[in-house]
C-alpha cells in the first residue's frame, strides 16, 4: 500500500454475524481507498464469527491488517465505545465504524477522506444516507435526509445518521476518547457521537448520497428509517417514556465531561437537564427559547408533545 495513501481504520462490532460477514469484508476490499486496518471486536467469542473474520484475513493477499479483540458483551453501544477506546489516534488519520451485514458501496472511504480533509484539524464528524436494502426481493428504500443546521440544539435531542456510516477524524477520536474515562453509557453510541463533537464545536455534516447497502432482517436491532411504520416507532417511543429514558442516560453521559463542551453548549445542557422537569409553562418556554428542535414537522410536532406531557 503507498504511503500517501490516507491511513484508515475500520471499526467493526461483531455479534452472531456469521452469515453475511464475508460480504461486508470483501466490500472493503473494494474500496476505491482500500483501509489500512480492520479492527474487529467479537461480543459472542464463541459463535463462530471470530472465526470467520480471522479466516477471511488469511485467504486475501491485499495488505490490510485484520485484528481480533473481545468486546465488552454488554450490548452494541457498548462494543462501539469498546472499539473506539481501544484505538491509538497517533496510528491512523481516520476510523469508520462499520455493521457486521452491511455492503458498502465502492467510494464510501474515499468520498469521505475527500470531505473532511478541508476541516483541516478540528473534529469532524461525517455520517452519510445508506439505501434500506432487502435482499430477498431486491428493494431499496433511500434513507431518511436531515437538512442543515446540524448542531447541539438538534443532536440533543435527534440523532442525524447511523453509525454504521460514520467516519471521524484523527481530532474527533481524540475528543471522545478524553471522554471516555468513567462515562456513564449513552442510549445509542452514533447518537453520543453526534452530541459529543457538535456539543465540542465540531463540524458534523451528513453526505446526501447513499455510500452502503443496510442490509434489513430481523436481527437489526434499530432497522430502517425511512418508512411510515419507522416514524410510528418513533412517535411510540416518545409517548410511553422509550425517548425520556434515552434522554436520561444521554443528559447523564454529557454531563460526566461538560468541560469538553463550548460555554454555550454548556449551558444549554444544563438548561435542559434542569427545566424538562418543570412545570408545564417553564418547559415549554425553555423548548421555544433553547432552539432545541427535531427535523421535519411532524418529528417537531412530537418534540413539544413530549415537552408537555413530560416525556422530554
Amino acid at each position: 500500500m503507498a504511503s500517501s495513501q490516507p491511513h484508515v481504520t475500520v471499526l467493526l462490532a461483531l455479534y452472531d454475524g456469521c452469515e453475511h460477514l464475508e460480504e461486508q469484508l470483501q466490500s472493503y476490499l473494494d474500496q476505491s481507498l482500500c483501509p489500512a486496518r480492520v479492527l474487529a471486536s467479537d461480543d459472542r467469542p464463541h459463535d463462530g464469527t471470530g472465526a470467520v473474520f480471522q479466516h477471511f484475513g488469511t485467504k486475501v493477499s491485499v495488505p490490510v491488517y485484520w485484528d481480533l479483540i473481545e468486546g465488552p458483551q454488554q450490548g452494541l453501544t457498548s462494543n462501539f465505545l469498546h472499539l473506539l477506546a481501544a484505538v491509538d489516534p497517533a496510528e491512523t488519520e481516520y476510523v469508520a465504524l462499520s455493521d457486521q451485514d452491511d455492503i458498502w458501496l465502492p467510494e464510501k472511504l474515499r468520498s469521505a477522506v475527500d470531505q473532511i480533509t478541508p476541516h483541516g484539524d478540528q473534529p469532524v464528524l461525517l455520517g452519510t444516507r445508506s439505501w434500506e436494502w432487502t435482499p430477498s426481493t431486491g428493494q431499496k428504500v433511500l434513507s431518511r435526509s436531515i437538512p442543515p443546521p446540524l448542531n447541539f440544539a438538534h443532536a440533543l435531542v435527534q440523532n442525524y445518521a447511523g453509525g454504521n456510516t460514520m467516519v471521524l477524524n484523527r481530532s474527533a477520536l481524540k475528543l471522545v476518547q478524553a471522554a471516555l474515562p468513567g462515562m456513564p453509557q449513552p442510549a445509542l453510541h452514533d447518537w453520543w457521537l453526534y452530541q459529543l463533537i457538535s456539543g465540542a464545536g465540531g463540524v458534523v455534516f451528513l453526505d446526501p448520497k447513499p455510500r452502503l447497502l443496510y442490509r434489513q432482517h430481523t436481527g437489526n436491532q434499530l432497522g430502517a428509517n425511512a418508512t411510515s411504520h419507522s416514524k410510528l416507532r418513533r412517535l411510540g417511543q416518545m409517548l410511553t417514556g422509550t425517548y425520556r429514558h434515552w434522554m436520561d442516560h444521554n443528559i447523564n453521559t454529557l454531563q460526566s465531561h461538560a468541560n469538553l463542551l463550548t460555554p454555550n453548549n454548556k449551558a444549554l445542557l444544563t438548561r435542559l437537564a434542569q427545566e424538562r422537569n418543570a412545570p408545564l409553562v417553564t418547559r415549554l418556554n425553555m423548548l421555544a427559547d433553547t432552539g432545541l428542535h427535531r427535523k421535519g414537522r411532524s418529528n417537531q410536532a412530537a418534540l413539544w408533545i413530549a415537552a408537555a406531557l413530560r416525556r422530554l
